[in-house]
């Protein structure tokens, strides 16, 4: 620009020249023809009179934000951060999609019919050999949560959940389930451990510490994990929302979520699967 400077004319100040008015519009990818084109393609397809003036900010996937360079690829259902004149962000908006409205509002109609959708699969099971096998509430709700959020991410409009509402259902869900869970296994673990001594404590510490460490040597000397995302899967594997809470705590960003969620997802359905089958299989063969 200085060496330019002189072949372009005299330099002039003004206060008022720095003053750049721009709008910025979150619109939700909607164009079908526009799935799988890069933002350097999709300015390329559009007419000069629909495209000018109109330059993508950020693009937000599945609550995520993914860097807008022009090798980026788009997708249906992708949050486009348009930036410039009022009138060219609306008509952008018009051609790609819809405007995704802020709103600090929580939807309680869509968080409780998957509420409800999950207990009613988590009340779905049978008997296999005289054991009773259900997925539980948990379970359930683990996979309508899947469904719901699927469907939250292809129409963003519905299912409104700010951040700080959903830290706050975390926290007081981790609060709650951990005191509720050592109120109800309290006095019975008391009676276990003078009846049965110290070998039972021991036994649940190298239930846990067993898998996890024997975890952690394969994801590293076999799959070459990275440290956040291998604990991640491990927090995941032993359902451990406490230890990913921790992981997330330590790093500082969400990097342990990666490898916690398909673990956890697994485990979840498992657990309440496998634990009557281990129950039934002791009292046979015990």
């Amino acid at each position: 620009m200085v060496d330019a400077a002189a072949s372009l004319g005299e330099e002039v100040a003004d206060a008022g020249f720095g003053q750049i008015i721009a709008e910025k519009l979150d619109v939700v990818l909607t164009r079908s023809d526009a799935h799988g084109l890069t933002v350097a393609q999709l300015r390329e397809r559009a007419k000069p009179e629909e495209g000018r003036g109109i330059y993508i900010a950020a693009v937000t996937r599945l609550e995520t934000t993914v860097p807008a360079l022009p090798g980026t690829e788009l997708n249906r259902g992708d949050v486009l951060t348009l930036v410039g004149a009022k009138a060219d962000v609306e008509r952008g908006a018009r051609h790609l999609g819809y405007v995704l409205t802020a709103t600090q509002k929580t939807d309680f109609v869509y968080l409780g019919l998957g509420v409800l959708l999950g207990m009613a699969i988590g009340h779905l099971g049978g008997r296999i050999g005289g054991v009773s096998i259900a997925l539980g509430t948990g379970g359930g709700c683990l996979l309508s949560g899947l469904l719901f959020g699927w469907i939250r991410s292809r129409h963003p409009l519905v299912g409104s959940l700010p951040s700080a509402a959903a830290q706050i259902l975390k926290d007081f869900g981790l609060a709650t389930f951990i005191a509720a869970v050592g109120l109800s296994a309290g006095p019975d673990a008391i009676k276990l451990v003078r009846e049965y001594g110290l070998a039972l404590p021991v036994a649940g510490i190298l239930m846990v510490l067993v898998p996890g460490l024997l975890s952690l040597w394969i994801g590293r000397a076999f799959l070459k994990l990275e440290a956040p995302m291998l604990l991640g899967a491990i927090a995941g594997q032993q359902c451990s929302t406490p230890a990913i809470s921790a992981l997330v705590g330590v790093t500082g960003n969400s990097t342990p979520v990666i490898g916690y969620t398909i673990t956890y997802a697994l485990s979840n359905i498992l657990l309440p699967l496998m634990g009557p089958v281990v129950v039934g299989l002791a009292g046979k063969f015990g």
